[in-house]
Order: structure tokens, then C-alpha cells, then sequence
């Protein structure tokens, strides 16, 4: 039988591998006692130098199916013997341990090859600990210390029904951590009530060491994409700061919380002004408020969103952004019609208190207007609160001539349509939104405006 005859040949083979060489003659005397033709020869002389020289190779890639396809594919026309499947051509324990192992070191390497890249892409540069393995996504009920970790509903990626209390904690051990920085890379809970504009049984609540407020107790509704940043005290030993999620039965949820824990000494770029809730970096970008893509803010907040300020730029150009809705109370409240907008203590905090508070803002003349007028002083009024059914630059002209009439609450015009507001306030750029005890769904609707440092039009001496 020809695998009977691989396993004799092998024992004969490896008694006689002492020697240095065997003559031909013995070789055509093996061949004649066994029977071998001279494919199967060469085919078992060549698994015979694997397995004396490279048995690693043979142990990888021979098995009893494996034997039988080379030899089927060596020739058509040898005949197979009987028996073929004679266990005596099954791997030994070492082959069977070597291959286990190799197959183990692969997957060692891939698995280590990927957490690799996934810190590459998940971790802050200046964080080394968190590449020691795989950012975990942990649930209900546990507790970090790790640099950057995510916090995760139940049944994450899916979607969750039940009511639950699911509480997270975030230990800080590096007495360097000043700020946790949570992002909402995905956040869906039941929105806002719609009449009293605060979050029902459906809730996000961090908890801090520290007593000072951030201008936001709670958090609900769609918030996937935004971004939160809480002050830490960890040099007062044992700091920690407690994420609790309060859900019900009445609508499903899902969450996928970001949490980096930032190194005030070794990444200061980072870390936001003391007092901002929110803090964007980029020379442009967008802002929103909260649960924006659920048609309704909160009511009781009072918040700062800070942009860094870049080097060689005088100011900052806020616009509605385009095809978007904006609504924030106003005096007219219902009765003002849709993409008005209006401007002014008077329009925006006198009977109702939301507003978008720019400081220094104002309609832009640009410098063909400056130009026109021989580089003149040109009265251009600021106002700092923004509200109505659209951000409106327009709305400071008119709120200014209402002024100067004494007519501030007769009728409206009703011709502020979206315009960009720009201000040259110097210092961080801080704009606030605050809003009052009272919602209501179809006006409180919030906004998402893209915002622009400019580097151009900084004649504003000739602005007052």
C-alpha cells in the first residue's frame, strides 16, 4: 500500500540520515522492494527532505487530504493504492502542535496588528497607556480608569427598550487630568417635554467633585455628534466623575459615549477655557444646539460654546447655515413670521429670556462700503442678543432705529431676513445660550449656524 510505504520509507529514512550520503544503488533497491515508480519516488523523496530539514513546512501543510491531492495531481495515470486513507499518514502530536501554534502566533500578530491601528486611530497622541490594548466598550454598571474608553447601552450596536438606572464611572489616577472630554458619537433618548422643555424619563446626568456648574444639569432627545467637556479635580486624591443614564420604557435608546480623560501638561491645545461647556478648535466650522435634529431645546440652560482663536485673524462671521430652520423665543413669540429675525435686549430678554448671546455683533459693512465713503467713520450699532426665526444681522439696523424713534415694541417690519453677524470682540471668542423655564416645541426649534475666523476687513477703526 503506498501511504504503508511513505511510513517505512520515513523510518528508513531518518536510520539512515547519520550517514552522509546514499549511493544509487540502495536507492533503486528501495524503489524495486516498495514498488515506487519514479513520480511517487520524487514525491516522497521531496516530503522526506521537508521532514528531515524543514519540519516546520511539512507539519503546516501536510495532512492524509493534502497527501492525496498531490499525488492526484502528479499524475492521472498512477494508480492509487489501496487503503489510501491509512491513518498511518495523519499528523504526529508534534506536527499537531506546531501547526496549533503557528495558527495561535497569526492570530496573536493580527489581533495585536489591529489594536494597533485602532489606538492609531482612537487615542490621543500624547496617550501611550491606552495602546497597551484595545479601547474597551463597557456598559451598565462598571468603572475606568483608562485614558480614553467608551460607555455603551446594553445591547450596543442595537437599540435598548427597558428601564434601567446605568450607571458609569471614570476614575482619574493622573493627578495631570484637569478636563474630561465626552464625546456623543452616537446619543438617542427621548427628547425634551414639549411644553415644559426639560427631560422626562429619559436622561444623561454627569456628576463631578466639583461644585461649579457648566450650564447643563441634564441632557436628552438627539444629540449624536456633539461634544461636552467637564472640569476635574484629581490632585484632590480619589477623583472621579460619575456618567448616570436614566431610561425607560417609552421609547428606545442607544448611546456610544467617548471618553478621554485630558492631560493638561502633556496636550495643553486641548484643554478648553475654564467655564466652556463646548469648544471648537477648527478655523471654521459648525455649531448646534442641543437635540437640534429632534426640533427642540431644553429649557433652563445656560451654556458656553468657546472657539480657539487663530493666529492672524481680527474676526469672527456667524451665518445661519443654508436650507436650515432657526427659533428661538422672541417678544413676538408665534406671531413672528417664519425666517424673521430679530436682535436686542428689547426683542430677545425683556418678556421672554432666550437668546444667542455674540458678544459685539454686528451687521459687517464690508470695506466697499468704507471705501465708498473715503474710508470715513461709519456708525455701525452692535447688539449682542440674538433670537426670532432667523440669525439676522439686518435685525441690529432695525432694532437701532427703533431706538433712536422710541418705538421699540410698536410694529414690525418684518424684513430681517438671514444675514452673517460679525464681531471684532477681542480676547477668547464666547458666545452663550440661555434660555428660559418656557418651551414650546413648534417655536423653540434652536439653531445650527457655521462660523468663520476671517483674516481680512480689519480696518474696524473706522467702524464705531
Amino acid at each position: 500500500m503506498f501511504f504503508s510505504k511513505v511510513f517505512l520509507l520515513v523510518v528508513l529514512a531518518v536510520c539512515s540520515c547519520i550517514s552522509t550520503k546514499m549511493d544509487e544503488s540502495k536507492n533503486e533497491k528501495i524503489d524495486e522492494a516498495f514498488d515506487l515508480n519514479k513520480q511517487e519516488h520524487d514525491i516522497i523523496s521531496d516530503l522526506l527532505h521537508q521532514n528531515i530539514f524543514k519540519p516546520d513546512l511539512l507539519s503546516k501543510s501536510i495532512n492524509a487530504a493534502s497527501m492525496r491531492t498531490v499525488v492526484r495531481t502528479s499524475s492521472d495515470n498512477v494508480p492509487m493504492a489501496k487503503h489510501a486513507n491509512n491513518k498511518s499518514t495523519q499528523l504526529s502530536d508534534d506536527d499537531k502542535t506546531r501547526a496549533v501554534v503557528a495558527d495561535v502566533g497569526g492570530a496573536k500578530s493580527a489581533t495585536i496588528s489591529e489594536k494597533r491601528e485602532k489606538c492609531k486611530e482612537k487615542c490621543p497622541a500624547n496617550i501611550k497607556d491606552c495602546c497597551r490594548s484595545a479601547i474597551q466598550e463597557k456598559s451598565c454598571h462598571n468603572a475606568t480608569d483608562d485614558p480614553v474608553s467608551y460607555f455603551v447601552n446594553p445591547n450596543y450596536p442595537n437599540e435598548d427598550w427597558d428601564s434601567s438606572f446605568c450607571d458609569f464611572r471614570v476614575d482619574i489616577k493622573n493627578r495631570n487630568v484637569c478636563q474630561l472630554r465626552l464625546d456623543l458619537e452616537e446619543f438617542s433618548l427621548r427628547g425634551p417635554h414639549k411644553y415644559l422643555g426639560s427631560c422626562r424619563q429619559d436622561r444623561l446626568i454627569v456628576s463631578t467633585t466639583l461644585p461649579n456648574g457648566i450650564g447643563i444639569t441634564e441632557l436628552c432627545g438627539n444629540n449624536t455628534g456633539q461634544h461636552l467637556y467637564f472640569p476635574v479635580d484629581p490632585k484632590a486624591g480619589g477623583s472621579s466623575v460619575s456618567l448616570m443614564m436614566m431610561t425607560s420604557q417609552s421609547s428606545r435608546y442607544s448611546w456610544k459615549v467617548r471618553i478621554t480623560q485630558i492631560d493638561c501638561l502633556a496636550d495643553p491645545q486641548s484643554v478648553a477655557p475654564t467655564g466652556c461647556l463646548q469648544y471648537h478648535t477648527s478655523l471654521s466650522g459648525t455649531i448646534q444646539s442641543f437635540n437640534y435634529a429632534g426640533g427642540m431645546y431644553q429649557s433652563g440652560l445656560d451654556y458656553a460654546i468657546c472657539i480657539k482663536r487663530s493666529v492672524n485673524t481680527c474676526r469672527v462671521e456667524f451665518q445661519q447655515v443654508p436650507g436650515s430652520t432657526f427659533g428661538i423665543n422672541s417678544l413676538e413669540g408665534s406671531s413672528l413670521e417664519e425666517g424673521i429675525g430679530r436682535a436686542g435686549e428689547v426683542s430677545c430678554d425683556l418678556v421672554t429670556h432666550d437668546y444667542l448671546h455674540i458678544p459685539g455683533g454686528m451687521l459687517d459693512i464690508g470695506e466697499e462700503v468704507l471705501a465708498a465713503s473715503g474710508n470715513a467713520e461709519v456708525y455701525t450699532p452692535t447688539a449682542e442678543k440674538f433670537c426670532g426665526r432667523s440669525l439676522s444681522g439686518l435685525a441690529i439696523q432695525e432694532f437701532a432705529e427703533k431706538i433712536k424713534v422710541n418705538d421699540p415694541l410698536g410694529a414690525q417690519d418684518n424684513n430681517t431676513i438671514a444675514t452673517p453677524v460679525t464681531t471684532y470682540a477681542s480676547g477668547p471668542i464666547v458666545i452663550r445660550f440661555h434660555t428660559d423655564s418656557v418651551t414650546v416645541k413648534e417655536r423653540d426649534i434652536g439653531f445650527s449656524i457655521a462660523y468663520q475666523q476671517l483674516g481680512t476687513g480689519c480696518n474696524k477703526n473706522k467702524i464705531r
